[in-house]
């Protein structure tokens, strides 16, 4: 595996150079191309099928031209990664890189769409009990303002730990994984360590209302969540969600994950920040 450094792009940049609204993003990520590794997960998959996995139902005709865009996506994620794939760890194995076509990674995806439907609404019930704590989001104006490194306060992080510690489930899988405390270095191992810590956290988030998703982005939130855990393995992570791209950072400086979350507009005005490696 080569020594550059990763970058993995959140699904809307990616969605941006494809759809080349903006020459200047393609021009930013094939000059970094050289210097750089790029990376795709199965969250992108996920992304870019879920217009097949959710309109179930189409006539023939609609259904071809959305598998064509579909299929096309997943060849420009490709060109960009050069089918370089974040691969998830089976049971508690660790994910790993391997070379991978999208398209097949595509085909695994929607072979297991159907627990999309059953996360979907358990996900939405979450979002809208949260919501309903802080009807008026008086709490989530004063929570926007906290540090990135606030989860440690015992305030926060007490109640935290309480719920990853009190998981039968999470308990298993780190007894399976040798899995001893909830660092990076520790639930990095195991790839249903890894996950099952993210969502604790994620979650935890959203119920003390740190820049909480809308009810109605309950679906997004799930891959938003799959491309923080995927990404984590990346140096770098570049998206163009505000809200998500604060939560990411507080959940990685909480974990200890060393992973640079690197807001959109950052990346394509601020080209120096990459330009030392592109030049040498």
């Amino acid at each position: 595996m080569s020594n550059k450094k990763l970058i993995y792009l959140d699904y809307n940049v990616f969605a941006y150079y494809h759809d080349n609204k903006d020459p200047r993003v393609r021009l930013r990520i094939d000059k970094l191309r050289d210097a750089y590794r790029f990376c795709y997960s199965p969250a992108h998959l996920e992304d870019i099928g879920s217009s097949l996995m959710w309109n179930r139902g189409q006539n023939k005709a609609e259904a071809k031209k959305i598998a064509k865009r579909t299929i096309n996506k997943a060849i420009t994620i490709s060109k960009i990664t050069e089918d370089l794939e974040v691969f998830p760890g089976t049971g508690c194995e660790p994910a790993k890189f391997i070379r991978e076509f999208p398209a097949r990674c595509l085909d695994r995806v929607l072979k297991h769409a159907d627990r999309n439907y059953y996360l979907d609404p358990k996900e939405r019930s979450m979002l809208e009990g949260f919501k309903a704590q802080d009807p008026k989001g008086a709490t989530s104006n004063v929570m926007a303002n906290m540090p990135v490194d606030f989860l440690c306060k015992p305030e926060y992080e007490n109640p935290l730990l309480e719920k990853l510690k009190s998981s039968l489930s999470l308990a298993e899988k780190c007894a399976r994984a040798g899995v001893t405390n909830y660092t990076w270095e520790s639930i990095s191992k195991s790839q249903e360590v890894m996950e099952h810590v993210f969502e604790v956290v994620f979650n935890h988030l959203e119920e003390i209302r740190y820049k909480p998703d809308a009810v109605k982005k309950s679906r997004s939130r799930m891959h938003d969540v799959s491309h923080a855990i995927y990404a984590a393995h990346a140096d770098y992570f570049v998206t163009n969600d505000g809200g998500f791209s604060s939560k990411a950072r507080v959940v990685y400086s909480y974990l200890g994950v060393p992973t640079e979350v690197v807001d959109y507009l950052h990346f394509m005005e601020h080209p120096e920040l990459f330009e030392c490696c592109v030049d040498s």
